[in-house]
């Protein structure tokens, strides 16, 4: 019998869906109603021990691709904690603390993180990404957000010394954008933390009206700046990050990034991940559609014969080696007669001068001028290209 329960760490986790720290995760009532829909665990709304800057909550999506917000509100101390604090008296969902102190203010960390740990946290996720617009320091000099996370030796020192003063599992969500992310995650792995949280939006410009001379398409903003980017933009980096992380740390990792389906759970988890936060999805259809990837995922781990995640977990990174490395066979295309509505779209791929129309409009390819790319196959809509994968059986 297949279970997506797994142990992390001290805590008993009902499924590898995890509610990302953001605007889902602001209110009490808003992660009880993530946990009566199913979710595993969820990541509180950012506190901030102290405001470097005020944010406002302004947000732009293209659903299927992208939210972008440049500005965000969160929460101040007294609010993180009633935040924590309330929601543990309505439910039992594990709850993550999201967290950041002020810079390299070792004091304020643990302070936040103690606090945090008294008002009822299961865990801390440590921010070192958020506020994540400028990479620069606040108007008091102060370093603030992702200028930690470019910090290596920075990071490893709060992590450590927030580890040895709480006694809840502790986390890090470092920042990937503009840094050697290895290195980030070697120094979290050093400082003696639990895990990682991949992989945290990414800088984005703002989405523009062209004929408006260029001015933001966002609405309830004048002038606009750069800001968080989530969603399937990010998803193929994320997972760079997380087989990266899982080849070269034995941190545990909670690796979101741009998770829209329940298969991408499943990518996520066979390239190392053992919970999968989720953001933009749940910003876009809400948490009703949680139950069906859940069942999807439990479905999937039977058919297939996996009775848990752990079974799952890292699959993916035995066949995952160095360009120089790749394994490339030269295997002309086949094609399923059946399913092939003679749409043509494989005729207009620009590098491709292999695949034709027959006399009958049946599609044909010249062995002499296929380069096996196999961008056909990816491309069709009908999915009636293929290539055998008799190598596979050698």
């Amino acid at each position: 019998m297949s279970t997506l329960k797994q142990q992390v760490g001290n805590l008993t986790i009902s499924s590898p869906i995890m509610v990302a720290s953001g605007p889902l995760t602001d209110s009490p009532d808003l992660i009880k109603k993530a946990e009566d829909y199913g979710a595993g665990c969820v990541s509180t709304k950012l506190t901030l021990l102290e405001q470097p800057i005020k944010g406002h909550r302004r947000m732009y999506a293209v659903r299927g691709m992208y939210t972008f917000n440049p500005s965000d509100k969160r929460n101040d101390f007294e609010q993180g904690l009633e935040l924590v604090y309330k929601t543990k008296r309505i439910a039992s969902i594990p709850v993550f603390a999201n967290i950041a102190g002020p810079g390299g203010n070792i004091e304020g960390w643990i302070k936040i993180s103690k606090g945090m740990e008294e008002a009822g946290a299961d865990a801390l996720e440590l921010n070192f990404t958020c506020p994540n617009m400028a990479f620069s320091k606040t108007p008091d000099g102060k370093v603030a957000g992702a200028m930690v996370g470019r910090n290596p030796a920075l990071m490893k020192e709060i992590a450590s010394s927030v580890k040895k003063a709480v006694s809840i599992p502790v986390f890090a969500k470092a920042t990937a954008t503009n840094v050697d992310y290895l290195l980030s995650a070697k120094a979290l792995d050093e400082s003696g933390i639990d895990g990682i949280v991949t992989m945290g939006s990414q800088l984005g410009v703002p989405p523009i009206d062209i004929y408006r001379g260029g001015r933001t398409l966002m609405p309830n903003v004048g002038l606009n700046s750069t800001g968080g980017l989530t969603g399937p933009v990010n998803r193929l980096l994320a997972l760079r990050l997380i087989s990266n992380v899982a080849m070269n740390t034995k941190l545990t990792i909670l690796g979101g990034g741009g998770i829209t389906e329940w298969q991408h759970c499943i990518e996520s988890i066979m390239f190392g991940s053992t919970l999968t936060p989720i953001c933009s999805k749940f910003l876009w259809d809400g948490f009703e559609v949680i139950p069906k990837m859940n069942e999807a995922i439990l479905r999937f781990m039977e058919e297939q014969g996996y009775e848990t995640i752990a079974d799952m977990r890292g699959l993916a990174l035995k066949y995952l080696v160095p360009s120089d490395k790749i394994e490339a066979y030269d295997v002309l295309p086949h094609f399923d007669r059946a399913k092939c509505v003679r749409c043509g779209m494989c005729l207009k791929i620009g590098s491709c001068t292999a695949l034709y129309f027959d006399e009958n409009k049946n599609i044909q390819v010249d062995g002499e001028k296929c380069q096996y790319c196999g961008l056909c196959a990816s491309l069709c809509p009908r999915k009636a290209i293929y290539f055998p994968r008799d190598w596979e059986n050698q």
